[in-house]
C-alpha cells in the first residue's frame, strides 16, 4: 500500500518538509550571513537606493555566490554519477551496431526474452551521501538525486531539456534572509534621501536650487 501526501515521511522528506530538515535549513541560512556578507549586500542596497533601482544584478550575483559558498548542496558529483548510470540504461536499450541489433533479436527470440523495455533502478552511497531514482524507457528518460536527509536537490528528464537543480529549503531560507537584510538597507537609504530632499532651502530670488530624486 502507497502513502501519499506530506504524511508520508518519505515525500516530506522530499519536499523539505521535516523538522530535521526545517531546522537545519534556518541553521545554514544563519551561518551563511557573515558579517562581511551583510556589509558588503547593505553596501549594495544603499547605492540601489541612490539609483532608484531594485536589487541590482551584482547584489543578486553576491548572493547567489555566498549561497553558493555557504548553503547549497554539492550536486556536481552525485549528477555526474547518475549521469553515467542514465548512460548505461540507454546503451541497454538499443544497440550500437545494426548488423549486432539484429543477432540480439534473433537471440532474444530463442530465449524468449529482448532488450529491457523499462530500467528502474535506486542507488545509495552516492557522493556526499547523497541517493537517486532512475526510471529509463528507450523513449524517455528521468533520474533524481536525493540530498542525505532524503531531499530532491536535482532532476533529469530528457524530454525537459536534462538536469536541472531543484532549491532547497535550505537555499530558499537563505534566499529570504538576504531579501530581507538588503530590503531594510534599502528602505533606510530612500528614507534618508527623502527626508534630504523635503529639507533643501527654497531657493531665493536669483538663485536656482536643483536636485535629483528617482523614485
Amino acid at each position: 500500500m502507497r502513502i501519499g501526501g506530506m504524511n508520508n515521511p518519505l515525500e516530506a522528506a522530499r519536499w523539505g518538509n521535516t523538522p530535521i530538515i526545517q531546522k537545519k535549513a534556518v541553521e545554514a541560512s544563519k551561518n551563511a550571513m557573515t558579517d562581511d556578507f551583510v556589509k558588503k549586500l547593505q553596501d549594495l542596497a544603499r547605492r540601489d537606493a541612490q539609483k532608484g533601482v531594485g536589487m541590482s544584478q551584482e547584489a543578486i550575483d553576491l548572493c547567489h555566490a555566498q549561497m553558493s559558498k555557504y548553503v547549497s548542496p554539492d550536486r556536481s558529483a552525485p549528477i555526474a554519477q547518475m549521469t553515467q548510470e542514465l548512460q548505461k540504461a540507454e546503451k541497454a536499450h538499443k544497440g550500437e551496431d545494426p548488423t549486432l541489433e539484429f543477432l540480439d533479436r534473433m537471440l532474444a527470440q530463442f530465449k524468449g526474452k529482448g532488450r529491457p523495455e523499462r530500467i528502474v533502478k535506486s542507488f545509495s552511497g552516492l557522493a556526499g551521501g547523497c541517493s537517486g531514482n532512475l526510471h529509463s524507457t528507450p523513449e524517455n528518460q528521468v533520474a533524481t538525486v536525493f540530498s542525505p536527509d532524503g531531499e530532491e536537490i536535482a532532476q533529469y528528464n530528457t524530454s525537459g531539456g536534462g538536469w536541472m537543480n531543484l532549491t532547497t529549503k535550505a537555499e530558499n531560507q537563505f534566499l529570504g534572509d538576504s531579501n530581507d537584510v538588503y530590503k531594510q538597507a534599502w528602505d533606510a537609504a530612500r528614507a534618508e534621501i527623502k527626508n534630504a530632499a523635503q529639507k533643501q532651502p527654497v531657493a531665493c530670488e536669483g538663485e536656482t536650487a536643483t536636485f535629483d530624486v528617482r523614485a
